[in-house]
């Protein structure tokens, strides 16, 4: 028997190797993953370079404030008008904006995830626009954005299962329609073994092809496989749980005795259920189930709540400065609307005020679209392809829950640093050369986003569990030899 399987395995790996068409399909797979790394760095780096640029941007107005403020300290300039200095801050509400950003991961070039809709960067300015509220503009739903920017994700959730099928639907109906299967049973190794054994063969030499050729390509694209073990590890055990599910199907469908071409309808047909039938029924009945408003209405809201402020602003003041005492202020500067200062601050107080009263609708739009997520979230364990694809973008660090962990969190940075300088402008503090120093940097929290890692694996080990059980069931049916 083992001298059997011995050879089975030389056999099969010959085959394989003379195998035009599976070499073929292994080239294409190599030159698929070049292109969508190769698309996906450049794509990233030109990202990269952005949240770089930006970083300057903001460090080269801290210093150019910073040596005036010092200038004017040592008599070396002089200014016209009080909201005109340096020290003011009206420089800080209008030049001198902050940047959060949300950092690429190690492996971050396997998935664009939705970094295809959301950027990496916002700008914190103190006069409310978009830019600076950071609510979603992009689209709500993640798969509103199934097809993006080529990545490894795509190559894997979609093409490598297509392959697996290519090189597995018919190893059954090939020997019975070539008039080889009676010799094959004559031999003492029963066919359910030998099916697998097959199976078992190419399922190995595509997955360590697959691991072969991503940590090559990794490296050459400046990826650290040493510093990132862990997560590269968690990618290769979701990869072969992944293709072993294709495999353990095609086994199944070799199983059930169907011709070539039935079974590739049939196997196509369950790719095309898991891929696109399940992901869009679940959206669709996520929509009905979770509507969310229109974003125009959102914005009208926030725009007729603005102009209200123009009849009661004085009333709303008086409300405002009694909730923020440390902004209240007796210097007349503050006071007078011919100056600079004194404008700013009824603009900026007006639009404060216009932003909390517009609030609980802000909130309640948020919390559809977080409402939204998490039905797809929940019941993507409906599809491995969702599964698959979720995991892999939480590994790249680009999946819907980081960029709403990274907006929220750039709300909450954007507000501290705003309550801080507003303190300062509205009593018409002078801002020192140390107090733009120490201004606050922004860093992102990774860790208050949850891993799903080992809720992926589970549920993909639970498909594998079913299949193997509908295997065992079909060949003590089907299968006495």
């Amino acid at each position: 028997m083992k001298g059997i399987t011995l050879q089975l395995i030389k056999l099969e790996l010959l085959q394989l190797i003379r195998d035009k068409g599976f070499v073929g399909l292994m080239l294409l797979l190599f030159v698929l993953m070049l292109l969508a790394v190769f698309n996906t760095y450049q794509y990233q780096d030109s990202k990269k370079e952005e949240v770089i640029r930006q970083q300057e941007i903001v460090q080269q107005a801290d210093v150019r404030l910073i040596a005036q403020i010092d200038s004017l300290n040592q008599g070396l300039a002089s200014y016209e008008n009080s909201y005109t200095l340096p020290t003011n801050g009206v420089r800080l509400t209008y030049n001198n904006h902050r940047i959060t950003w949300l950092p690429f991961e190690p492996l971050s070039i396997i998935a664009n995830g939705q970094g295809d809709i959301y950027s990496n960067y916002k700008k914190i300015v103190l006069y409310f626009n978009d830019s600076y509220e950071m609510t979603t503009q992009e689209l709500i739903s993640p798969l509103e954005q199934l097809f993006g920017q080529l990545d490894l994700s795509f190559i894997w959730v979609y093409i490598l299962p297509l392959i697996i099928i290519l090189v597995s639907f018919n190893i059954l109906s090939q020997e019975k329609e070539a008039g080889r299967l009676s010799l094959i049973a004559s031999q003492p190794l029963k066919l359910t073994h030998w099916i697998l054994g097959r199976l078992t063969i190419r399922f190995l030499v595509i997955n360590s092809c697959i691991l072969f050729f991503t940590a090559v390509l990794l490296s050459a694209f400046q990826v650290s496989l040493y510093r990132n073990v862990e997560a590269f590890a968690q990618l290769m055990v979701i990869l072969i749980l992944y293709s072993t599910f294709w495999f353990l199907l095609s086994f199944i469908i070799n199983l059930l005795g169907y011709s070539s071409g039935k079974s590739l309808i049939l196997l196509t047909n369950i790719w095309v259920l898991f891929m696109f039938l399940i992901p869009t029924a679940i959206n669709q009945i996520g929509e009905e189930i979770n509507p969310v408003s229109s974003r125009l209405e959102v914005i009208n809201h926030h725009q007729a709540v603005y102009n209200e402020m123009e009849n009661k602003l004085k009333e709303e003041l008086i409300r405002l400065f009694e909730t923020h005492r440390e902004w209240s202020s007796d210097d007349p500067v503050t006071k007078d609307m011919s100056n600079s200062t004194g404008w700013n601050i009824n603009y900026l107080a007006k639009q404060y005020i216009a932003q909390i009263k517009h609030q609980p609708v802000t909130e309640a739009y948020e919390q559809q679209i977080d409402a939204r997520n998490e039905w797809l979230r929940q019941f993507k364990i409906l599809s491995p392809a969702m599964i698959m694809q979720e995991s892999l973008a939480d590994i790249a660090g680009t999946s819907t829950r980081y960029y709403r962990s990274f907006l929220k969190q750039a709300i909450e940075y954007a507000q501290e640093y705003r309550w801080y300088v507003f303190k300062g402008l509205f009593t018409n503090h002078s801002f020192t050369s140390d107090e733009i120093r120490s201004l606050s940097v922004f860093n992102f929290e990774k860790e208050r986003v949850a891993s799903s890692f080992f809720l992926d694996i589970g549920t993909l080990l639970i498909y594998l569990f079913i299949l193997i059980v509908g295997c065992l069931i079909l060949i003590n049916k089907n299968f006495d030899y």
